[in-house]
């Protein structure tokens, strides 16, 4: 169940894939400014997807809150910005895949819905 397989790249291809709307820039000046950036997008007819990064203390190191939710909710805390944004876009790809593949959590099972048959 939890061998290593280092040939899927799936989640790797997601972090590269998934998306944010905004750039980095934009976010590390926000954090600069606010303390966290956040924003909300719409991506399907009222489907919205939520996004925040906050700087937080962690061990007396500042670290990076990540929060990405839609029907999901995703939370890390991350060493540095840049792996914050990473694990955004990972969360924020995981979010449409599963939605597209499997359905909300709110549906009913798979098995009801006969999407693998």
């Amino acid at each position: 169940m939890f061998g290593k397989n280092k040939d899927d790249t799936y989640f790797s291809r997601l972090i590269k894939q998934g998306y944010i709307p905004a750039d980095s820039a934009t976010i590390a000046q926000a954090i600069d400014k606010e303390g966290f950036w956040a924003d909300s997008e719409e991506w399907r007819i009222s489907t919205y997807t939520d996004y925040k990064i906050s700087k937080i203390e962690k061990n007396d190191e500042i670290w990076f809150k990540v929060e990405v939710k839609c029907d999901h909710e995703f939370t890390c805390h991350c060493p540095t910005l840049d792996r914050a944004i990473e694990m955004t876009c990972l969360y924020s790809g995981m979010i449409s895949t599963m939605f597209y593949q499997i359905g909300w959590p709110s549906w009913v099972s798979i098995n009801q819905l006969n999407i693998n048959k």
